[in-house]
């Protein structure tokens, strides 16, 4: 079947957010209750400050800290591990509207499921696009234990095994 990640990217919002610094935020879906905690703390104190956000919001995590960041006013990015949304989730709109969000596919329309497979790509895009990372749980042998990191990039683990 080959990559289904075509040279070019789909878009949905302000493509702007795309030349700022932005901060990864990326959790597995096994977690510690105290990589809850410290990931709503940072989310909390994240959403106040005019620092853009990239993520897939697609963990328990994510998405939580996806609704705390929304309460705030800095820029967002959110990468599908699918194919652009065909129409926009109704909380999304004001957002994608006032240009503080941006929803961000590497993949092909056709592509409607996220998979494993492509969360990984997903997230070695996510991580590739990053000036600084913040991991709010890593598991030992864990995919996000496998990403690659370039060098001269921060990298912060809020909750470490």
């Amino acid at each position: 079947m080959g990559n289904p990640m075509p040279n070019n990217l789909h878009f949905l919002g302000n493509q702007e957010l795309l030349k700022l610094p932005k901060i990864a935020f990326l959790s597995s879906d096994k977690f510690s209750a105290g990589s809850v905690l410290k990931s709503y703390d940072w989310a909390t104190e994240m959403k106040w400050q005019n620092q853009c956000v990239i993520s897939g919001f697609q963990s328990k995590i994510e998405k939580d800290v996806f609704d705390i960041l929304l309460k705030g006013i800095q820029p967002i990015i959110l990468v599908l591990a699918r194919g652009l949304y065909k129409n926009a989730p109704t909380k999304y709109i004001p957002h994608i509207e006032s240009g503080r969000l941006l929803v961000v596919s590497p993949f092909t329309g056709n592509i409607q499921r996220p998979n494993n497979n492509l969360a990984s790509m997903r997230n070695q895009f996510i991580i590739d696009s990053a000036d600084e990372i913040v991991f709010a749980h890593i598991y030992k042998g864990g995919k996000l234990e496998r990403l690659h990191v370039r060098d001269g990039v921060r990298v912060r683990v809020l909750d470490e095994e």
